[in-house]
């Protein structure tokens, strides 16, 4: 009985998170209730309060559940350094672009977050570990001298990254470009990607 109790709750966890996911996606973190996650998981407030000391708690649980999910791509042995960096980006514009949980979430991170503390210092840690792996990603093209050896290593990486943000708001959160978004989109991130690799206002 132990067992099924225990797998009974896990359950109830579940549904309550994947509750919060939704109803925070639509509602934003401040017209979210205790009572909205609740009805929307189908269990009683007490359940939800029984796993969860109030709606910040659910959400960073929530947050942290489909960020532990993404399984970031790994360097092939034959690619360059620059090449993984190119495929990368290209996940990292697919986690943004793709309809499923980890789009809700990044949005929920970056538009439904309403200011909370929590949900902020989640994003910036997200932030960090990403910019740290394009930054590291670039370092390690200029130790293999695929990029110039005076090459700034964080106007680069910022370079990259502000590139991405960029092919994102403009074709996918604006109405510049309505039709062929994502073939558009990866045409725009390789004339992008080549500046990086040619232009000389990276060099220190």
């Amino acid at each position: 009985m132990a067992r099924k109790t225990k797998e009974d709750s896990q359950l109830t966890r579940e549904a309550i998170l994947d509750a919060a996911e939704s109803v925070i996606f639509k509602k934003g973190m401040s017209y979210t209730t205790m009572a909205d996650i609740a009805d929307a998981a189908n269990v009683s407030r007490g359940a939800v309060y029984g796993h969860y000391k109030g709606k910040v708690e659910v959400a960073t649980a929530m947050v942290s559940r489909t960020l532990d999910t993404i399984q970031i791509i790994e360097k092939l042995e034959e690619e360059s350094h620059l090449q993984y960096l190119y495929r990368l980006g290209l996940q990292h514009l697919h986690l943004s672009v793709d309809p499923g949980a980890v789009q809700r979430v990044l949005l929920i991170l970056y538009i439904r977050n309403d200011d909370t503390p929590e949900l902020i210092e989640q994003r910036v840690a997200w932030e960090q570990t990403h910019f740290g792996r394009v930054k590291r990603c670039i370092n390690q093209a200029i130790a293999a001298n695929e990029l110039a050896t005076n090459t700034d290593p964080y106007m680069a990486a910022l370079y990259f990254q502000t590139l991405l943000d960029g092919i994102f708001c403009s074709l996918f959160w604006s109405n510049y470009c309505s039709d062929n978004q994502w073939e558009t989109a990866e045409k725009l991130y390789k004339i992008g990607f080549e500046a990086l690799k040619t232009s000389r206002q990276f060099l220190r």
